[in-house]
């Protein structure tokens, strides 16, 4: 490896190498050695000569006008050859050489390379006299690094120098390769894993790879050519791994970072992954199966938190997830074609021509029955506490829950992008349907960036609502960033217990970015969601605000706030249309039935603080800032008032997807008479509800709890979540998760999780039908039977036990 770096630098400085295949002597042994090696060389020659064939670099392209620019330039810098391969001129570039001068140079070599294609032997002339005066000059070794988020530059330098290499003679094209390769610092690639793992960046893989692979093949060392697509594809394969912690980009709930945190919009770096395996397949550079496996786990996760299409249109994901784009971009970046190509790549792998399991996801997913396979049933619950979030899927929505951590944000704010993302995130309950932004009442002008919308108001997020935009800016401007996570609190997330599932989330707010942002609201709350039978039952307690901030921001827990368009524009309240330009209030000792113009029902049982119900217009800013002309939209939006600076207000409410109003009154009905939903427990430190038609009970432990009679679960020694449901006969099954990753910092910015040691008691006494790895069971001398495990990367535990009479 390090002999492989040491050629490039030598081409780089315009060393001369000889030949570096000499014969040499064997004894027969080793010559039965070489004759095995040789054999695997050709199948790898005949590969690299069949990716040469078929992927063949573009040839350059330039204006007239920029050809006579490029041809005067020249002539300006008075180059003399001083050898076949090296040349002198004015150094323009001084003590520091910048990006712009990397811009030119490279602008330069593709128009010239241009002129040598059309002009014949003068043209190729003043390429090569130009290539060698840059390298006379040591100007590739002066250059500085790329900056792979700089979008345009990691593009556009390298392919324009890189449009050359059709047109060259080996010696030079061997040079412009080795000067490229290490402008995009392909040496990585060659580095030990856990290095590569250390420098991991979703950028580089999408950005970067697509360079990796057309300089290696076009390469004139047909041994170095394929040592660079075998380094290659082994980068890919390590890329794959979970990089636990806050690094790009897999993690074990098969969601992807970048910027510290799960982020959707930027896994369009899969599509590298995919495409270059993709060419890699039925080869020796295919990708092995635990690769495959945790690539097919990443993709199947992305299509996871989004909803389904017949396409690759309008198949959104939840804002709360968007990053630095609210609303739009917010499509899965992904495509059905590559989705396609997994398919067959997976086949490849397990020697069959499809991977029917991704098949079946394949069917589900696009809703078709292109493959002849069983469409996989997804509906059901899952958690991903990497992302701090719960997604319940049923056909046609899909539920998201989400709320920031300490370490993880929801809310990413950026200069002149998403300057109103503070709440992005606030432990939401948004529910998409089918369709895409309009029929889940999001804003669907992509032209005016979210203009309309009320950024106080995500659905079931709990906030303290500005009345000037400006304060909700980081430092009231257009440009400050700010990443919105909590202030000290990481419980946030999921336990699924497949068909349905529990969210719960501890929260107090973080107002500082590197330094201190926003005027602080202090604003806190715990809110747990148990999702069951297209269901979500939503509570919140412990919501307090208090500072120096005005008097009229008051803090509410909101139910939904939808956008009317034509096709989405009933409001039905207590079973009465409301019309456009009305409001109501409703008061505490009355419930509320209610549902939206996108035909999301909630019922709120009487008790609750009141509840402000708007239809009407409002104008807001964009999410580009103040700059920006505002827009007008007509809006419906329910919230709990909860009044200006509360102190320990509480709320539950019932979420019903797809409904009507015959479906509301018989929840509302059943809910009145305790048929549904039954909060045993609301305290700061727990949460416990009970559902009663399948016996279930869903603990939010915040923190460690004992003395609890409310079902089979006696006590837990950590914080955790759990679900207890009870069979006909007695049977018990335990859903455990710890969505709190007890993040180590491993320095001022980087961490990694630690597991938690989970002990907890149960009534009487149990065993299991069938042992679960890093589970243990013992009685306790009170007869009762203590459940131990390691809870890891707030991954589930599944235990089912049977009592023992």
């Amino acid at each position: 490896m390090n002999l492989k770096r040491n050629i490039g630098f030598l081409f780089l400085v315009g060393a001369v190498l000889p030949n570096a295949y000499a014969n040499v002597d064997v004894t027969p042994e080793t010559n039965d050695v070489q004759t095995i090696t040789q054999s695997i060389d050709e199948a790898k020659l005949k590969e690299l000569q069949e990716f040469r064939k078929k992927y063949k670099l573009a040839e350059p392209k330039a204006s007239a006008s920029e050809l006579k620019s490029a041809q005067m330039a020249l002539k300006m810098l008075m180059i003399q050859r001083t050898g076949d391969y090296t040349a002198t001129g004015a150094d323009l570039w001084g003590e520091k050489m910048l990006n712009q001068h990397l811009r030119d140079a490279a602008k330069n070599v593709r128009v010239l390379a241009y002129g040598a294609l059309t002009l014949g032997k003068s043209g190729k002339t003043d390429l090569d006299l130009y290539l060698d005066y840059l390298f006379t000059h040591n100007f590739f070794l002066r250059m500085p690094k790329l900056v792979y988020s700089n979008y345009n530059d990691v593009r556009k330098i390298p392919t324009d120098f890189m449009s050359a290499l059709p047109v060259l003679d080996d010696v030079r094209k061997a040079k412009l390769i080795a000067a490229v390769q290490k402008l995009l610092e392909v040496d990585i690639i060659r580095q030990g894993d856990k290095a590569i793992m250390n420098w991991i960046s979703s950028d580089y893989i999408f950005n970067v790879v697509p360079y990796v692979f057309d300089l290696a093949i076009a390469n004139p060392d047909d041994q170095q050519a394929i040592l660079d697509l075998q380094l290659l594809s082994g980068f890919l394969r390590v890329c794959t791994r979970y990089n636990v912690g806050n690094k790009d980009i897999l993690k074990p709930d098969g969601t992807g970072f970048h910027h510290n945190a799960h982020y959707n919009g930027y896994m369009y770096s899969y599509r590298s992954w995919v495409g270059y395996f993709y060419r890699f397949k039925g080869t020796t550079l295919k990708i092995d199966r635990k690769s495959y496996e945790r690539l097919k786990n990443a993709v199947v996760t992305l299509y996871m938190t989004a909803v389904c299409a017949d396409g690759d249109k309008n198949r959104i994901y939840a804002n709360s997830m968007a990053g630095r784009h609210p609303f739009y971009n917010i499509e899965v970046p992904f495509t059905q074609e590559l989705f396609e190509q997994l398919v067959e790549i997976g086949g490849d792998v397990m020697g069959t021509d499809i991977d029917k399991d991704l098949a079946a996801y394949y069917n589900y997913f696009f809703k078709t029955n292109k493959y002849d396979v069983p469409a996989k049933d997804a509906n059901g619950f899952y958690q991903y506490n990497y992302s701090a979030a719960g997604v319940y899927r049923q056909p046609g929505w899909v539920a998201v829950m989400r709320c920031p951590t300490a370490v993880l944000w929801t809310g990413e704010i950026y200069n002149k992008t998403n300057r109103f993302g503070r709440y992005q995130g606030h432990g939401t309950l948004e529910v998409l349907y089918e369709g895409g932004l309009e029929p889940t009442g999001y804003p669907s002008k992509n032209e005016n960036k979210g203009a309309g919308w009320d950024w106080n108001m995500m659905p079931g997020s709990t906030t303290v609502h500005y009345t000037d935009w400006a304060e909700m800016m980081p430092y009231k401007n257009d440009k400050d960033r700010f990443d919105q996570k909590a202030k000290t609190t990481n419980f946030a997330g999921a336990v699924s217990n497949k068909e349905y599932g529990l969210y719960a989330a501890a929260f107090d707010q973080g107002d500082n970015w590197g330094s201190q942002r926003f005027v602080p609201t202090n604003l806190t709350f715990c809110k747990s969601v148990l999702a069951i039978d297209g269901m979500l039952f939503s509570i919140g307690n412990g919501i307090s605000a208090k500072g120096t901030y005005a008097d009229d921001m008051i803090t509410a827990t909101n139910l939904f706030q939808t956008i009317i368009s034509k096709n989405y524009d009933k409001l039905v309240v207590n079973g009465k249309t409301m019309g456009n330009g009305e409001k109501m209030t409703i008061p505490s000792a009355e419930p509320l039935t209610v549902i939206n113009p996108v035909s999301t029902g909630y019922f709120v049982p009487a008790g609750h603080d009141e509840i402000n119900i708007v239809y009407d217009k409002q104008q807001t800013p964009s999410s580009v800032g103040l700059a920006v002309k505002p827009a007008t939209e007509v809006a419906a939006k329910a919230y709990i008032n909860h009044g200006v600076k509360p102190e320990k207000k509480s709320y539950s409410f019932i979420v019903v997807p797809s409904a009507n109003e015959a479906k509301m009154k018989d929840v509302a009905d059943k809910q009145t008479k305790g048929e549904l939903f039954n909060i045993v427990e609301m305290q700061d430190s727990l949460h416990i509800i009970k559902y009663a038609p399948k016996n279930v009970l869903a603990y939010s432990f915040f923190t460690p709890a004992k003395g609890l009679t409310a079902g089979e679960v006696v006590s837990s020694a950590t914080e955790l979540l759990l679900i207890e449901e009870k069979d006909a006969e007695g049977n018990l099954s335990l859903a455990i998760s710890n969505p709190n990753l007890r993040p180590k910092m491993i320095d001022n910015k980087n961490w990694r999780e630690l597991p938690t040691p989970a002990f907890i008691e149960l009534k009487g006494t149990w065993q299991t039908d069938v042992n679960v790895p890093g589970v243990f069971l013992k009685t306790m001398e009170n007869g009762n039977t203590e459940v131990s495990c390691l809870l890891r990367n707030g991954m589930p535990i599944y235990v089912n036990l049977k009592k023992v009479k």
